[in-house]
């Protein structure tokens, strides 16, 4: 996909299409207005039974949910037990908790979740980048449990829940999950009719609008439709932009029978002008006021495009033997232009002429196409073997992945000083230059089993094995320039992964386990290889965990805990006289983390976390890093949401959210500073249909970094207001 800068300039475009949404905005809250009034006004003739929808469908007054807050299964069907019976740290965001929050991002939820680190964009690329327990979770983001690669911004609006799997997850996953996993439930097709629509405005300014229908099409049948448009700027960053267009599409036959089938698509589609934020100047983010943009308003671009089509079969022989297909086809295209900025240095040829305090605009242009053809094969069985109840999973992963980037350099000389208002930030756009054409296709395959045994009513033991084989092949047409061929390279892993647990319930509500897992990273684990690791083999990841689960105050608030340690016992460093990647460095990460969710009483709940992350370069081949911390990896981190339902349809929450310091390198030479951020929310229904919600982000209006990249931090926006109305049906 290919773009070109538009004749008008987008601050022209900017005030010439306010007006028009606003108008459209406006036209659709009186429409559906109009179709509440009439909703109300004709009482059906049978009502349906209060039984009828699942506990997060039912129509209520906000706050008067049973559990809002509580998940009890995973949605990935290779787990072989509840969340509670699982070995392991599993958070879990529900839809409830991203509604009050009005999050329309993946980024947004996760923000729920201790011990997360978001990464800023680097090299052209941005798109959600995370650290999970302090390791790299770039390629670890999936959707229904099949790995959704891309660099794309993902929406809020079709998801039903986001659960983070904590700790190595190879086992189930496959490459990577080092710190854990981070999979997108998708909204799914159900026998009951509902049908919602919500419309959001806020400063900024932002104009959003989400419609979720849920439309039975027989008595096995059902057809879900959820839609979203999005057209924001970012407070206090005013030049960026972020648009988006979305629309998620599943047909579901068979529901209540046996054999379901399900297919779905999504198409998300983003016209962004990117934010790089501020470079690093004495080892922090320059000290220059939060909305200073030192990019190109009508030059800057990034576009995405992205189509997900899914066919997943389920099959259920009896209670003791299911079966789930998944075949997944994804392929998303990006074409980006931002600015980059970074400190001048002398002789650099970009600042001609530049003082110690000059700013220096890298243009990293980009056009790049993924895909992912997979198909996962999951067989879920319970029996008796010996005397011991088992529950088994065994499962095959087929995958086809490819990655092929255009990469173009801009020649002119862009610099300005630190403080860039003082001059025209906009400069004519020079000749570009192609400086590499790069194409990675990727075969993976991965077959495992899992089994827990129930030795006794208290005692169960847990163990799997996966064996996977990753195949990649990488050419570069222009490694330096467009008149030279690159070489080639191809690379075969096999790795095996293991994970094994104990667990003990002494009491009904009581959960306490200890489990040990391995996972691996292979060179070309984000699809790209080079002359200097296409000869290195995969680290190597190892996790021991002990935690507990508990259920209190009869079952309505669940309290979890876990101490871990997680070992990159082979990781790559660049060897000092070959220049080669070699496995001669170390890395730990160890620590502890607290959680609770679910309601304290009636109307009253709350979603809280807690993660102590000590992390260290135990061993490297660079001087400069050994003993430092690990990049992106926060000391502390918290974060609590709470609501209650005061009287007449009145909610009050909200909560704080505090990380401490982050390095951006392992030299940990450039640092960004701890934050403590406040969000709060009040809502008001009017009916059972009707839904009135304001919400404060950022209620200080504090000066922070949320997001990190080696070169650059981006501050968070300025206080926000959004005031969003629910309708529904």
């Amino acid at each position: 996909m290919r773009n070109v800068v538009p004749i008008c300039s987008r601050s022209a475009r900017r005030a010439r299409r306010s007006p028009r949404l606003i108008a459209r905005w406006l036209t659709l809250v009186a429409t559906l207005l109009g179709s509440s009034s009439l909703a109300l006004a004709q009482e059906p003739e049978v009502p349906p039974p209060a039984t009828s929808k699942p506990d997060d469908e039912r129509i209520e007054v906000i706050g008067r949910s049973e559990n809002p807050y509580a998940v009890e299964e995973p949605s990935v069907s290779r787990f072989l037990g509840s969340l509670k019976d699982t070995p392991q740290s599993i958070t879990v965001v529900p839809q409830k908790l991203i509604e009050e929050q009005a999050a329309t991002t993946l980024r947004d939820a996760l923000r729920n979740v201790s011990g997360i680190g978001i990464s800023a964009g680097e090299g052209g690329a941005q798109g959600d980048d995370f650290t999970l327990r302090g390791y790299s979770a770039k390629s670890d983001v999936f959707i229904d449990g099949v790995r959704d690669q891309g660099s794309y911004f993902r929406d809020s609006f079709n998801l039903e829940a986001v659960e983070v799997i904590k700790g190595p997850s190879a086992t189930y996953f496959g490459r990577g999950s080092t710190g854990g996993a981070i999979n997108q439930v998708s909204k799914a097709p159900r026998i009951d009719p509902g049908y919602s629509a919500l419309l959001s405005a806020g400063n900024g300014p932002l104009l959003r609008g989400t419609a979720d229908l849920n439309q039975p099409l027989g008595d096995t049948s059902a057809l879900r439709l959820n839609v979203m448009f999005q057209d924001a700027e970012v407070v206090d960053r005013d030049e960026v932009e972020a648009d988006r267009r979305g629309l998620a599409a599943s047909f579901a036959t068979g529901l209540g029978t046996q054999t379901q089938l399900t297919f779905g698509y999504l198409f998300q589609e983003e016209d962004n002008l990117p934010d790089y934020g501020l470079p690093y100047v004495d080892g922090k983010p320059a000290r220059v006021e939060r909305d200073t943009f030192y990019g190109l308003e009508d030059e800057d671009f990034e576009k995405t495009r992205t189509n997900v089509l899914t066919a997943r079969l389920d099959h259920a022989w009896s209670d003791q033997l299911r079966l789930r297909n998944t075949l997944r086809y994804s392929h998303v295209d990006r074409a980006a232009a931002p600015t980059a900025p970074r400190p001048c240095a002398a002789g650099n040829s970009m600042c001609p002429g530049s003082t110690a305090d000059g700013i220096r605009r890298s243009r990293p242009e980009r056009d790049a196409r993924e895909t992912i053809l997979s198909n996962q094969l999951d067989v879920n069985a319970a029996f008796d073997v010996g005397g011991f109840e088992h529950r088994a999973v065994t499962g095959v992963e087929l995958s086809r992945e490819t990655f092929s980037i255009d990469r173009f350099t801009d020649n002119g000389p862009f610099s300005v000083g630190l403080d860039p208002d003082a001059i025209d930030p906009n400069v004519p756009d020079s000749p570009r230059v192609q400086s590499a054409n790069q194409y990675t296709t990727a075969l993976g395959f991965g077959v495992y089993a899992a089994d827990e045994i129930a030795l006794s009513d208290s005692f169960s033991i847990v163990g799997g094995l996966r064996w996977d084989v990753f195949s990649t092949r990488y050419s570069d047409e222009f490694p330096t320039g467009p008149s030279t061929t690159g070489p080639d390279f191809d690379r075969r892993d096999r790795m095996l992964s293991y994970r094994g647990g104990l667990i003990w319930k002494p009491l009904p509500a009581q959960t306490w386990y200890v489990s040990y897992g391995t996972s691996f990273n292979p060179s070309a684990e984000a699809l790209s290889l080079s002359a200097t690791n296409q000869g290195t083999d995969p680290e190597k990841n190892r996790s021991l965990e002990i935690g507990s689960k508990v259920d209190v105050l009869d079952g309505a608030l669940r309290l979890e805990g876990a101490v871990f340690q997680i070992d990159k016992t082979d990781a790559r460093e660049t060897d000092a006289v070959s220049g080669l990647q070699v496995l001669d460095g170390e890395r730990r990460v160890r620590g502890f983390e607290l959680g609770a969710a679910g309601r304290l009483r009636e109307g009253w709940n709350v979603f809280a976390g807690y993660t102590f992350l000590d992390g260290e370069v135990t061993e490297t081949t660079d001087p400069l890093s050994e003993g430092n911390e690990p990049q992106r990896t926060p000391r502390h981190s918290a974060t609590l949401w709470s609501t209650l339902a005061l009287f007449d349809g009145i909610q009050l929450g909200g909560g704080p959210t505090y990380v401490s310091h982050r390095f951006s390198n392992t030299q940990n030479t450039n640092r960004v500073d701890g934050y403590l951020r406040w969000d709060a929310t009040l809502a008001y229904a009017f009916s059972e249909t009707v839904e009135l919600r304001l919400n404060v982000q950022n209620l200080a209006d504090a000066e922070l970094f949320e997001s990190a990249g080696g070169g650059h931090a981006i501050p968070a926006p300025g206080r926000s207001f959004v005031l969003s109305t629910r309708f529904t049906f």
